[in-house]
């Protein structure tokens, strides 16, 4: 290779920086990750393995680059170099971006940041626990590289190290497809390369097309042998069947019951157990004891966009979540339904109620009252993050006490109270953390001690929504319409910051019904999720209601279930707002994978392409009768709507 030519000792140059950068970055993911979440050699060996793949990897970028410099070289020499130094920039943003993402979640960015608006992204940044020593990493590897990239302009290289660097580039291309296929699969989250990751799945993104979706009614319809069908034209309507299966454990109410629904962020069901050998939260734990508790539960959605439509609905998914669709499907809720019957509703979040667009939601469905924290009283203490002091919130215990005071200054009964919790999620801010401090401390067992010190700052905040529930509760009882309550607890999702043990454990959450009025408690062990809420409810309501709808768009059915029904058959919406995890019975599809599941949700991979393509089948088709109905306001036609809800509305 003749190197008289000087581009090819400028291009040098880039190579040279391109592997210094690969290496800082992966020495800056490797101390974060240690940092955050302390030291472990299995993951410094991933890394490391990681780097390896990096250096050999590089050469495709390196190659298709240099074609592109070659040609960029005709022009003025400042032109590459601008450029140069430019991409150099780019790449390390993004790249400290996809790290200090992953350092902080472990997991990988890809393209669930498309399915966000500008704003819930901002919103999401601020409250990133980003510290003082991730910031500093930061800045000095972004000195570093301009550095670099201005001094590495005045270094001559000698025609050996040119021939050794692109021979070694040469070479690294067949062999980073050679070590790519025997070593490919080995890479795990930490092995592979973060921003080469985000900008691959972003291409991919971006060049997939939105395709018009093939509906097959008969088999969707199949999935829920257990309904009634009755139009084609809208293709969830079906004849309600209100079996009152919960009401046989609850005495008598004498007025209409109030209802309220509580939503509790990062809720996983393992955390109202023992969990790491002590229990995180005694009063969730004490209520489960006392109440009704379905112990396999699971939310639609691996983040909390799903939530306030599954429960108060049991409505399809769309593209992005239902709440999230450009225009809002004509629907039924639980909200639209008991406002029809004299219910005061109204929804409670310590938040902005804008996010993952709540208040949309709640305005089509005609609810009362959106309290949320532009409406807090100044008496309550505002949670500010960040340099910019980013205004965040309230915490729960203050949500709690500003609900009641504003619930006394309204009509007293019945009423549908739908809370939203936002302490155990990001910033993770809490009062007297030195009184949970030491609280925490108590608590750890052998031989959790490093966990719970890694993961303190969100162990924490269980600690402080247990309290705020429990003293809510207890307000509660001083009340007069106390006993005429059913409280309905569950979570959104289980909290993304600590490990979890399985992929289908991303998506189960407990729920807790309970009431003064129960006359015994009970645990059940049938499969349900927030789908299964509102029918539950408005058939256990029917015999209080004027209003109550006789048809259904729901696609949930009823909590409690006898051993002869059919299995549900359950489509889960990830974080990437993808349809690709199914469960039905004993088995569980994620993604390409089939896996058995025991009735401790532990899962085992199994070979069995009969299953796996039944599954796949019975998940497409829910995917597309989803993206139909929403996208084309096929979910209920307005003259039943109007009609179920006893109302006339012009459209």
């Amino acid at each position: 290779m003749k190197m008289k030519n000087p581009f090819f000792e400028k291009y040098a140059k880039t190579i040279t920086a391109v592997y210094i950068l690969i290496f800082l970055l992966r020495v800056i993911e490797t101390a974060l990750v240690t940092y955050n979440y302390g030291f472990d050699n299995k993951i410094v060996v991933s890394e490391c393995f990681g780097l390896f793949m990096d250096v050999f990897g590089v050469s495709v970028l390196i190659i298709a680059y240099g074609i592109i410099s070659f040609l960029l070289s005709k022009f003025k020499s400042n032109v590459l170099r601008v450029v140069n130094i430019t991409l150099l920039v780019v790449l390390t943003l993004i790249s400290l971006s996809a790290i200090i993402y992953f350092a902080y979640r472990l997991n990988l960015l890809d393209i669930f940041l498309y399915q966000y608006s500008i704003r819930e992204i901002l919103f999401t940044v601020t409250t990133f626990p980003i510290n003082i020593f991730q910031i500093t990493m930061g800045f000095v590897i972004i000195l570093v590289v301009l550095l670099f990239a201005w001094l590495i302009d005045k270094i001559r290289f000698n025609r050996v190290y040119l021939k050794l660097l692109y021979s070694f580039v040469l070479v690294s291309l067949p062999l980073f497809f050679l070590f790519n296929r025997l070593w490919g699969s080995n890479l795990d989250e930490y092995s592979l390369n973060k921003p080469f990751y985000f900008v691959e799945e972003s291409i991919k993104y971006a060049l997939k097309l939105e395709k018009d979706v093939t509906v097959d009614t008969e088999k969707f319809r199949e999935l829920y042998p257990e309904k009634e069908f009755i139009n084609d034209n809208y293709p969830l309507v079906h004849r309600a069947k209100r079996e009152n299966e919960l009401g046989k454990y609850f005495n008598k109410f004498t007025t209409k019951p109030n209802i309220v629904i509580l939503i509790v962020e990062g809720l996983n069901d393992d955390f109202i157990h023992e969990y790491k050998g002590s229990r995180l939260m005694p009063f969730l734990s004490q209520l489960k004891d006392s109440g009704l508790y379905w112990e396999r539960c699971f939310t639609l959605g691996e983040r909390s966009f799903a939530v306030v439509p599954s429960v108060l609905g049991g409505l399809p998914y769309g593209d992005k979540g239902f709440t999230q669709q450009k225009r809002v499907p004509r629907h039924l809720s639980l909200v639209s339904i008991l406002n029809a019957n004299d219910y005061y509703t109204s929804f409670y979040y310590g938040l902005g109620a804008w996010f993952y667009s709540k208040s949309r939601f709640f305005r089509y469905n005609n609810i009362d009252l959106i309290f949320d924290k532009s409406r807090f009283s100044d008496s309550y203490s505002k949670i500010i993050v960040g340099e910019d002091k980013f205004f965040w919130g309230y915490n729960d215990r203050d949500l709690f006490r500003q609900s009641l005071e504003v619930i006394d200054t309204l009509k007293q009964s019945p009423r549908l109270d739908i809370y939203f919790t936002g302490t155990s999620h990001s910033p993770f801010a809490i009062e007297d953390e030195d009184y949970y401090d030491s609280q925490l401390k108590q608590l750890v067992r052998q031989p959790y001690e490093e966990f719970y010190q890694t993961h303190s700052t969100y162990l924490k905040s269980l600690l402080f929504v247990d309290d705020a529930l429990k003293e809510y509760f207890n307000e509660y009882k001083k009340r007069e319409d106390y006993e005429n309550t059913v409280f309905i607890i569950t979570g959104d999702h289980p909290m993304t910051e600590l490990p979890i043990k399985n992929s289908l454990k991303r998506y189960h959450v407990p729920l807790l019904i309970f009431s003064d009025k129960l006359n015994e408690p009970q645990s059940f062990t049938n499969i349900v999720s927030h789908l299964d809420i509102s029918e539950a409810l408005l058939s256990f309501l029917q015999d209080y209601l004027i209003h109550i709808p006789a048809i259904s768009t729901s696609l949930g059915g009823q909590l409690i279930c006898n051993e002869n029904k059919s299995h549900k058959n359950i489509a889960f919406m990830n974080e990437n707002r993808e349809v690709i995890d199914f469960l039905s019975g004993d088995y569980y599809l994620s993604g390409d994978k089939l896996y058995y599941v025991d009735s401790l949700l532990n899962i085992e991979e199994i070979e069995d392409t009969l299953i796996k393509s039944n599954f796949e089948e019975k998940l497409n088709v829910f995917r597309n009768m989803s993206l139909y109905v929403t996208r084309e306001d096929r979910i209920i036609s307005k003259e039943d709507y109007s009609k179920e809800l006893g109302i006339d509305e012009e459209w």
